[in-house]
């Protein structure tokens, strides 16, 4: 009950309210990039999906944005916790947008554009040991085995043979039956209907073993990533946020990417048609604390298209992009007719450029540095 008090300063009543309920961090899911200087991948958007306002509101929880995921926090009074009275596991669903065209030049996924796939995590997974498990981790990078086929609401499921007697059953990341039907004994095909159904994982189940997993998804623009996160309380593994006795566990969860490494390659350029400098050299003058310098091949000769002649070096070993790169490397050659040292600084690889495809191993990616001399 509130009461009131007279404020000494001003003369003033003022209010002292007797506070029964609040919020208690439930979750924390943060969003990693090894190319930022901070750790954090701020360039996405993050939105839920259909249905996932309405879970929130009905099991006394909220969510917070933050500037690299979100935060749930769970409502509690004195006397009753919504979420611990839960009877059926709680599914919330958020898409990931990426807000940043240059993504793929500094993360190391394949450059692969697949309109009928997209990224997949959920925390159902004890943890992940394999990319195959695509659950939300504190360790594991994402590969492209996190990705899943999108489907939409009607499916037209077909069987290599005739079936007899075939049970089919659709169940939804909780694991609970969203479709079921008997085949017609000679059926070689299945129309699954999922209308009215959220937008979210399902898998697809014949005679209980589980054939096909997707991600419904009726949305026009592809998404880059959707994220479950299920709440349950049959669920006790290491991602789980029940203990054995009923009592909530806050759990951190992460989306964690690789920046992309690539072998840098230094093409040196005469500015004049005569070649001035030789015993062309590259090394690193970066030192520190458990700094491995990095080392460079040895030059190569290269005649080009236009029949000018260039010299190019590589490094030795992919160099990861990072926002501000360590490396300092130099070039070292001998100048002119009388063959005098001449040192210069070298500028590092962007990742906002454009990358080029090796002709010699098309499956690889560099970055080409021209650096006229």
């Amino acid at each position: 009950m509130a009461k009131l008090q007279k404020n000494k300063k001003t003369g003033f009543p003022k209010m002292q309210l007797n506070l029964t309920s609040q919020f208690q961090e439930l979750l924390v899911m943060n969003i990693n990039h090894d190319y930022f200087m901070s750790g954090e991948f701020t360039k996405v958007k993050i939105r839920p999906a259909e249905g996932t306002t309405e879970a929130l509101r009905g099991n006394g929880l909220q969510c917070r944005f933050l500037s690299s995921g979100i935060m749930l926090g769970y409502v509690f009074t004195d006397s009753f916790t919504p979420i611990k009275a839960i009877t059926s596991p709680v599914k919330l669903s958020f898409f990931l947008e990426i807000d940043d065209p240059n993504f793929l030049n500094y993360t190391e996924l394949p450059f692969e554009f697949e309109e009928d796939k997209i990224f997949y995590f959920h925390n159902k997974e004890l943890e992940k040991e394999s990319t195959e498990d695509k659950n939300l981790s504190n360790e594991k990078y994402v590969t492209s085995e996190d990705k899943i086929e999108i489907c939409s609401s009607i499916i037209n499921y077909s069987f290599d043979d005739e079936q007899f007697g075939t049970e089919i059953q659709v169940v939804d990341a909780s694991e609970e039956v969203v479709f079921e039907t008997e085949l017609d004994d000679g059926a070689i095909s299945c129309e699954i209907s999922l209308l009215g159904q959220p937008e979210g994982k399902y898998s697809i189940l014949v005679d209980g073993l589980e054939e096909k997993t997707f991600f419904l998804y009726n949305g026009l623009k592809t998404i880059f990533a959707a994220v479950d996160i299920i709440i349950d309380k049959d669920d006790f593994g290491d991602y789980a946020f029940f203990e054995d006795n009923g009592d909530l566990v806050k759990q951190n969860y992460n989306i964690h990417f690789a920046a992309r490494k690539v072998r840098w390659q230094y093409m040196l350029i005469e500015a004049g048609n005569e070649l001035m400098h030789n015993a062309h050299e590259i090394y690193d003058s970066s030192k520190g604390k458990n700094y491995e310098p990095v080392g460079f091949e040895t030059v190569e000769e290269v005649e080009l298209e236009s029949g000018k002649t260039v010299h190019v070096i590589w490094s030795e070993t992919p160099i990861p992009f990072i926002q501000q790169q360590k490396q300092k490397f130099k070039l070292k050659t001998k100048r002119g007719k009388s063959g005098v040292e001449w040192i210069l600084d070298l500028p590092c690889a962007s990742a906002l450029g454009n990358l080029k495809v090796n002709l010699l191993d098309k499956s690889e990616v560099y970055s080409e540095i021209i650096v006229y001399l």
